[in-house]
């Protein structure tokens, strides 16, 4: 699809969304903007992240993990 048809889809499908839904649409996209390292330098800048990040790679490495089949079971 060309781009221009596909940001007049965007246009008429948002013209159509009710407020609360326009800064859900709206979050998304300013997301799909950011680059990878932009990503990443959010997350290193929330509190608490690297300890966290620190302690699952301990916890990985010490075999302190859950199966992907006990948590398929509970979604």
């Amino acid at each position: 699809m060309e781009p221009i048809t596909l940001k007049n889809k965007i246009h008429n499908t948002v013209n159509t969304l009710p407020a609360e839904k326009l800064k859900i649409a709206l979050d998304f996209l300013e997301d799909l903007q950011l680059e990878d390292k932009d990503e990443t330098q959010r997350l290193l800048r929330e509190a608490g992240f690297l300890e966290d990040y620190r302690q699952a790679k301990k916890d990985i490495r010490a075999g302190d993990t859950i199966s992907w089949e006990d948590i398929k079971r509970d979604v």
